[in-house]
């Protein structure tokens, strides 16, 4: 089997566990916004979902330096030792940052990292659109165009993530209000959250999808 051969199938899992997990979460919501359940029940949902949470958020890390080898194999850019060894550190400590945040989840040291993902993220994110605008436009860094439409979409990706983890929270609104107790109004917030997070997600699947379609058919 050759590299490029393992790369592409290094590919296949990664997607699957990215959006086949994040679809889970998805549903959880349909039960989590459901005000007849009770504050436990939904409580242990949410707790189900930041676990379940965690394989997309970790495959999303890995596609990095998964994508830069794949680049590298297909000869799309000269990628030097020193990117293809940043792509890996970087992905794999972005994936156990988010591991760490879920395995301290509710400490001082969880909101310190999670402040330095959501740095990462419009960092990355927009460095990774900018590569692929530039790219579009100029031919230049990628001049394959399929490519740099990947790159911009992947880069997009961060942000619709960022802004359903920094904006949204409808889990995390569900928390607080167990603790304060529910109203109708609250619970009318929460289900209007959800439900904003949930048309969000959509868009998402929807960009991880065309992403798929672009890395398969390399139509342009």
């Amino acid at each position: 089997m050759s590299t490029h051969s393992l790369l592409v199938y290094t590919h296949i899992p990664l997607f699957v566990f990215w959006l086949g997990a994040d679809l889970g979460v998805y549903l959880t919501m349909y039960f989590v916004k459901d005000s007849r359940l009770s504050f436990e029940t939904r409580a242990t949902l949410i707790k189900l979902a930041f676990y379940i949470d965690l394989s997309p958020r970790i495959t999303a890390a890995l596609f990095l330096p998964v994508g830069v080898e794949l680049i590298r194999s297909l000869g799309l850019y000269p990628v030097g030792a020193g990117l293809r060894w940043s792509a890996w550190i970087i992905g794999i400590a972005w994936a156990a940052l988010h591991v760490g945040v879920i395995a301290r989840k509710g400490t001082a040291f969880a909101k310190r990292l999670q402040k330095l993902n959501i740095g990462f993220e419009i960092v990355m994110g927009g460095v990774l659109a900018a590569i692929g605008v530039v790219s579009l436009i100029s031919g230049t860094p990628i001049d394959a165009d399929w490519l740099a439409l990947k790159l911009l979409l992947y880069g997009l990706i961060f942000w619709v993530i960022l802004g359903i983890d920094t904006r949204f929270q409808p889990f995390t609104m569900i928390l607080a209000m167990g603790a304060a107790g529910s109203t109708p109004e609250k619970e009318a917030a929460v289900t209007r959250t959800t439900n904003i997070t949930m048309a969000w997600a959509l868009i998402l699947y929807a960009f991880i999808a065309a992403i798929a379609l672009l890395g398969t058919t390399k139509p342009f």
